[in-house]
This record gives C-alpha cells, structure tokens and sequence, in this order.
C-alpha cells in the first residue's frame, strides 16, 4: 500500500503521468508518460516539493520556509533552488530513483533494518512502434497479477492501474484513457466511451 502511494506521490511531484502500473510481491512495473518540458511556476514548484512531504518533520517545515524565502527573494539563491528542483523532474530515472529510495527509507525504518532493498538498478523500455504498443504494455502490465495466479481478473487486484481505475480513481482513469485514446481516433466522445465502460 506504501508503494502504491509513493508511486503516485512521486510522480506528481516529477510532473510525469502514470499511466498504468502493478505491484507484485518481489517487483513492480509503471507505465509513465514524460510530458514535454514546460515552464514550472515558482508557486507550482513549492506545491510538488509540499506534496513529497505531507507530513513534513521540523527540519523539513523548515525547508520549505527557506526555500519558499529563497524563491520569493529571486537571485541567484532562488535560480540555484529552481535548479535543484527541476532536476528532479520530468525524467524517468529520477522519478524511479526518487520511488526507490523513499520506499527503501520507509521499510528499512519500518522493519528496522538497514541495506539496498533491490537487486538491480530499473529497466525502462521507451514504448513506440506500429499497431497499439502502448496498449499491449498496459495490458502486460495490468495482467501480471493474473498470469501469477493471484486473481482471475485485473479488476480484483488491489495494485494495479486498472483495479484502481475500475474502482473509481481519477488519476488511474485519466491514465488508462491515455492509453486507449492513443489507439483511437483520439475523439473526445470516444475518450469518454471508455472512461464510462471503465
């Protein structure tokens, strides 16, 4: 439940899109869409940053107002903070790393122990090609928990992209709309087929 968080979590912070994803026992998979780069209002940056900590320590309610005094002053301080922050956002690598790590954090701390939670560093695929690869990823993706045994029908599996669409979840259905508007023609009535058939 955790990682299913963060999953969203960080992504919002990162300005990327989930499109689908699964959280398996022993690995998890996420569709992403990198949105091209945009201007990030100073406003827009601060929201992202509160949104990794929604229940921020001291030290980080701290931060925050430094950051906050930095970016409204201008200069050179609040240029070095823009830069920070927006390296850590719309690339997948830092979005991968930012998920691990804080969920790494969260376990080690949970379970007290400490150590790398995962064997390997991420695989991405960049997702193009004729016929309908995106939805192909979706549905591999969205199917794992099916082909382990786990479940007769995505639907049934808490974690995953397509139970939560099913359930109701705005961003899980914007997601999966993405997916099979790339397929479609693209219509807005079209579109809006599917996020009722959901």
């Amino acid at each position: 439940e955790i990682l299913r968080k963060m999953i969203w979590q960080v992504a919002d912070f990162c300005g990327v899109e989930v499109l689908t994803y699964c959280v398996m026992a022993n690995h998890f998979h996420v569709l992403l869409r990198v949105p091209d780069a945009s201007e990030v209002s100073d406003k827009e940056l601060l929201r992202r940053y509160k949104v990794l900590y929604p229940k921020p320590t001291k030290y980080q309610t701290a931060s925050i107002a430094v950051m906050e005094k930095d970016l409204l002053a201008g200069g050179g301080e609040a240029e070095a903070v823009r830069r920070k922050l927006l390296a850590r956002m719309g690339d997948v690598s830092e979005y991968m790393k930012a998920v691990k790590q804080r969920f790494s954090v969260w376990y080690n701390r949970t379970h007290q122990r400490y150590g790398t939670l995962w064997a390997e560093r991420f695989k991405s695929v960049l997702v193009e090609g004729r016929g309908n690869p995106l939805q192909t990823m979706a549905a591999y993706i969205d199917l794992n928990p099916v082909r382990a045994e786990l479940v007769d029908d995505p639907k049934d599996y808490r974690f995953c992209g397509y139970a939560e669409a099913v359930a109701g979840n705005r961003l899980a259905r914007k997601g999966l709309s993405l997916v099979w508007a790339a397929h479609a023609d693209g219509s807005a009535r079209e579109r809006r087929h599917f996020e009722a058939a959901l």
